[in-house]
């Protein structure tokens, strides 16, 4: 008869009860090995899946002698210890490794910044930055007026990282040819040239990637809750921290991505073809996709937005981060308004916002410091 298992990780006599001595000894020897991984080693989820494989595995006495029993567990606890090892060889993959540059470097919120892997600062007061790298990552021309070197070391990974923030937007061309548009409020990391077999980036916030075509060297764009593989294409990756959603439309080309790339037994894959948009929910983890007119995502790095039946809160916090501003919904009949239309983001913030207060019939009142539809 099949066992019935609770899913605590401590086993109590009650559970124990009824086992043979060999097997009791299987769960005692489980529940140590557990204990035995650490947190940063595999999460608690992951340790729950491989625990409950085990466990079910010795759930199935009663159809199988203890010595096949033995052999199964012990399968599965060698599977245990490989996919712990792979978990932490993972962890240290590059894109990892950018994501912890990323999260160690401090938002400048008036200025673009260039952060060297020498550690060197280098301030960008342009509204619309360009960076163009050269001579193997080496040179690096700035709006068409400056020049910055560095020293670029073949063997080793040192990355750089071009932070923009709100009110602000760059684009920058990477060693290879690829051209990135970086949004408002946005992060990327990279090193100064590709030195292996792949090419990859780490993005927080939205980009618009042009990428070179090099079938023998993929180019990844890693966000914190998915990662993109292409070979030479053109695609918008948006992944804010304070959106639910990480999403990325296709334009041209093929891409494969990949969400809770973190996990061991829940990660996902989806191959988009040009006009599908993918939106993966971390809270959730569903990851669905879409066939998309695909000019409303991309606009922007033209300086427009369009927007066809958009809620007015997402439309006002697009315009928060590009326009730096306070904006807000000041009443509970505003937030089921929505818009169509297009905004010429050359103008001013207030022209921008009498469009859509006149396309609404919503008034907007503006103080010191906000803007707030009502």
């Amino acid at each position: 008869m099949k066992r019935r298992l609770r899913k605590h990780e401590d086993l109590h006599e009650s559970e124990s009860a009824g086992l043979t001595e060999d097997e009791q000894k299987i769960l005692a020897n489980t529940k140590i090995l557990m204990h035995s991984l650490r947190e940063e080693a595999l999460p608690v989820a992951e340790k729950e899946a491989l625990r409950m494989r085990v466990q079910e595995t010795i759930a199935q006495k009663s159809e199988r002698p203890v010595r096949s029993i033995w052999l199964a567990v012990a399968a599965s606890l060698a599977l245990l210890m490989v996919v712990g090892a792979g978990f932490l060889l993972m962890q240290k993959n590059k894109g990892s490794a950018m994501e912890e540059v990323a999260s160690k470097i401090q938002a400048d919120t008036e200025e673009t910044r260039l952060q060297l892997a020498d550690k060197r600062i280098i301030h960008l007061s342009e509204q619309n930055s360009d960076l163009i790298y050269e001579q193997n990552g080496s040179r690096i021309q700035i709006d068409s007026s400056s020049v910055v070197e560095q020293q670029v070391a073949e063997s080793e990974e040192e990355f750089n990282t071009l932070t923009v923030p709100y009110g602000k937007r760059s684009t920058i061309t990477l060693i290879d040819g690829t051209k990135i548009w970086l949004n408002s409020g946005s992060r990327l990391v990279y090193p100064a040239q590709f030195d292996g077999d792949t090419r990859e980036v780490y993005l927080e916030g939205q980009a618009y990637f042009s990428v070179s075509h090099a079938a023998e060297r993929p180019f990844y764009v890693h966000t914190k809750n998915i990662k993109v593989q292409v070979l030479g294409t053109e695609f918008d990756v948006s992944a804010y921290d304070d959106d639910q959603q990480t999403a990325a439309v296709l334009v041209k080309g093929s891409i494969e991505l990949t969400a809770n790339q973190k996990s061991l037994f829940n990660t996902k894959n989806k191959k988009l073809t040009p006009g599908t948009m993918a939106v993966y929910n971390a809270a959730t983890d569903d990851l669905q996709t879409a066939g998309v007119d695909v000019e409303p995502y991309i606009s922007w790095k033209e300086g427009y937005l369009i927007f066809k039946k958009a809620p007015l809160r997402d439309i006002l916090k697009k315009l928060s981060r590009y326009y730096k501003a306070d904006i807000s919904l000041g009443s509970a009949e505003a937030k089921h308004v929505t818009f169509s239309g297009t905004l010429d983001l050359q103008d001013d913030l207030a022209m921008v916002l009498d469009v859509i207060s006149v396309s609404t019939s919503l008034k907007y009142q503006q103080t010191e410091r906000r803007f707030i539809f009502r």
